[in-house]
């Protein structure tokens, strides 16, 4: 081996171990950045070296920089970030709610076997002033109750559309920059130019996974490296284009707006009311699903509340007397007859589940008019008499029972038809956050698991960059020490030459 190939190979050796040393660092560093992948420096050696110019040696050069990366586990973890994320705030926001029906000491169900109970009592003896006090006192827990139950529906409402709001906000701040992202990528694939860098695709990935955690849909990988984020099968992003998310002034649909870059004029819009992943799928199912239908169970249970216990005050010829015990405050004026005429307020007669069903399905006909003049749960407020005279004609003692004890059998009999009503409701919530909490579980779990699997792959092990690091300083310092035995051989034959 001639002294031309000696240095040729010590040099290359020089090269390789400051590559190398490059991305151990680089790699170490990478520890602290979220979604870094490691690199590692790739060498060849012979005549596939590009800068051999003899190949009776062993002449060696660094060829690039590999990303440890993986498409299809990569590909897995964006569709998981949509699922989790999805779930994770599903859960956020309702597990208020949760805690609220189940708790008795809050529970609308428990507040009306009470409020029915007191009716039992009060049909034994219906002179006995403390039992009708009794019911006034039922009644308010249930118009706290409800009222509890309806402003928590309402707030979940209110943050689910704010959440919704600052969500899109966020894509539309993210669409542009993994276009520029794609842009950048695109040049680096021009004529002249090698290869995109391993830290531009990791900041398209980054920016891919955001998206998925925020809107879903479907992340796309291109033969040139570029990304395509689709949603509701239209892009939003498509290479160095970008597009737009609105929110509808409903605040119940999202727009997608495609091709602004033709022009304003020239774009069109799609309006889906679902997502099938991300914080934007979950509270779009929130504000367009789950609250309207908890809004709607407490307005039947309200209604239909109304509706029977202030009929336990009217004659045997259907007029009320002055005595009620529930109503509806609306602005200044308190409604609590329910009759034809009355706000629109004509209810069938609630005399079994089957009755409260069509109640629960007539609200939610548009043509509905009762909620929309504000007979709802929202504005449900108990108008039992304080002076528990009043439950007497006269409001003196010694007078007539407003409620005879046969109407009191008679409403307290109904309480199986409201509980079975309101058991629903209570169940119904639990079962749907039981479900989001266990999908939430499941997710987690799969979401780790793919991390790992991805770590294996992609992550840095400090101990390997340790022992990496010790290993090209080594070739460093053999590669000198080459060099240097080189240089002296050389020199040597110069002094006996001369």
């Amino acid at each position: 081996m001639g002294i031309y190939s000696i240095t040729e190979s010590a040099l290359s050796g020089l090269n390789i171990a400051q590559a190398g040393i490059l991305t151990t660092s680089q790699n170490v560093a990478g520890t602290s950045v979220e979604g870094y992948t490691r690199r590692n420096a790739n060498a060849i050696m012979d005549k596939l070296a590009p800068n051999s110019l003899m190949l009776n040696g062993s002449s060696f050069a660094v060829e690039g920089f590999t990303r440890q990366y993986s498409s299809l586990l990569n590909g897995q973890l964006l569709n998981q970030q949509a699922k989790s994320s999805y779930s994770d705030t599903l859960v956020q926001y309702t597990q208020s709610v949760d805690s609220l029906v189940a708790d008795k000491a809050t529970g609308l169900n428990v507040a009306l076997n009470d409020f029915f109970n007191a009716f039992g009592t009060y049909a034994a003896d219906p002179t006995n002033k403390s039992m009708a006090g009794a019911i006034t006192g039922a009644a308010n827990a249930v118009a706290q109750r409800m009222t509890g139950m309806s402003t928590l529906a309402a707030q979940i409402q209110t943050d689910a559309q704010k959440g919704l709001t600052d969500t899109v906000a966020q894509v539309n701040t993210l669409l542009p920059a993994l276009a520029d992202i794609n842009q950048r990528i695109i040049e680096a694939n021009s004529p002249g130019n090698s290869a995109p860098s391993a830290d531009l695709l990791d900041e398209r990935d980054r920016l891919l996974s955001q998206l998925q955690k925020l809107i879903g849909g479907q992340s796309l990988i291109n033969s040139d490296e570029t990304a395509t984020q689709l949603v509701a099968g239209m892009p939003l992003v498509e290479r160095a284009i970008s597009n737009k998310v609105t929110i509808n002034a409903d605040l119940e649909h999202v727009a997608l707006t495609f091709n602004l870059q033709n022009g304003p004029d020239k774009g069109f819009q799609t309006t889906v009311q679902s997502l099938d992943g991300g914080q934007a799928g979950a509270l779009l199912k929130i504000s367009n699903e789950f609250v309207p239908d908890m809004v709607r169970q407490l307005d039947t249970i309200a209604l239909a509340l109304v509706k029977v216990a202030n009929s336990a005050a009217q004659s045997s010829a259907g007029t009320a007397t002055s005595l009620a015990i529930f109503g509806f405050k609306v602005g200044s004026t308190t409604y609590s007859s329910l009759a034809t005429g009355d706000r629109t307020a004509n209810i069938r007669s609630i005399a079994s589940n089957a009755d409260m069903t069509s109640l629960y399905n007539d609200l939610a006909s548009p043509a509905n008019l009762m909620t929309a003049n504000g007979l709802k749960a929202s504005n449900f407020v108990s108008v039992a008499p304080s002076n528990f005279l009043q439950y007497f004609t006269g409001g003196v003692d010694g007078g007539a029972p407003l409620i005879t004890s046969a109407r009191a059998n008679t409403l307290q009999q109904l309480s199986t038809v409201f509980a079975s009503r309101a058991s629903d409701f209570v169940n119904g919530i639990g079962v749907q956050v039981a479900t989001w909490k266990n999908n939430q579980k499941a997710d987690t779990v799969v979401m780790s698991n793919l991390k790992d699997q991805r770590d294996t792959i992609s992550g840095v092990n400090l101990d390997e960059e340790a022992a990496n690091l010790l290993k090209y300083q080594q070739l460093y310092t053999a590669s000198t020490k080459v060099l240097q035995a080189g240089n002296q051989m050389f020199n040597t034959l110069l002094s006996i030459m001369n």
